[in-house]
């Protein structure tokens, strides 16, 4: 086991070393250009202290193998499931899976209209449905302000024709009186 430990790091230092040639180059390295290895020992010295004195971070540190193992995704294909535990699985969600099929076989229906001309020339289009959403913007405005223009002429049309009617009804009124007034009294016996 220290042996493997030993490779790892040996392998980790080679590593290290290159990106160290890659990033420099053929630099000497000094106080502007420190090694990075040193450089990474006295970080993870100084994570280690500080985190040597959070009882709750050192819990973590040391069951983050575990953690590592269950975020890997192959963990579950570890377990071996029984023939009948699958079937139950793939039973359960058989309308999903139909309903998956039904979609696919309805995509591939529509492919040749997926690889039409007309939807390859869209992109090419949108110029033209800027203008088009500009143009409708414009129309959209100066219909709003002929409704308002006629709303308004309904508005004097409607005043104007209350106005008559009052007239015409005071005129009846008046009329009605003058009649009533010219017409001969009858004479009493």
């Amino acid at each position: 086991m220290a042996a493997t430990n030993y490779e790892n790091l040996e392998v980790l230092e080679e590593r290290v070393r290159k990106l160290e040639e890659k990033i420099f180059g053929p630099l000497p390295k000094d106080a502007e250009y420190p090694e990075v290895v040193s450089t990474l020992a006295s970080l993870g010295g100084q994570l280690g202290s500080a985190l040597g004195t959070r009882d709750r971070m050192m819990m973590v540190m040391k069951r983050l193998d575990e953690l590592e193992r269950y975020l890997d995704p192959t963990y579950g294909e570890a377990f071996e499931l029984s023939d009948s535990l699958k079937l139950d699985l793939v039973l359960a969600r058989e309308e999903h899976l139909r309903s998956q099929q039904q979609q696919l076989n309805t995509m591939n229906s529509l492919k040749s209209v997926l690889d039409s001309q007309h939807i390859a020339d869209a992109a090419t289009l949108s110029d033209e449905l800027v203008q088009i959403s500009n143009r409708f913007s414009q129309d959209d405005e100066s219909s709003n302000a002929q409704n308002t223009y006629i709303k308004d002429l309904l508005d004097q049309y409607n005043t104007i024709i209350s106005s008559l009617t009052e007239t015409f009804i005071k005129m009846d009124e008046i009329v009605t009186k003058a009649e009533i007034a010219a017409l001969p009294k009858k004479t009493e016996d």
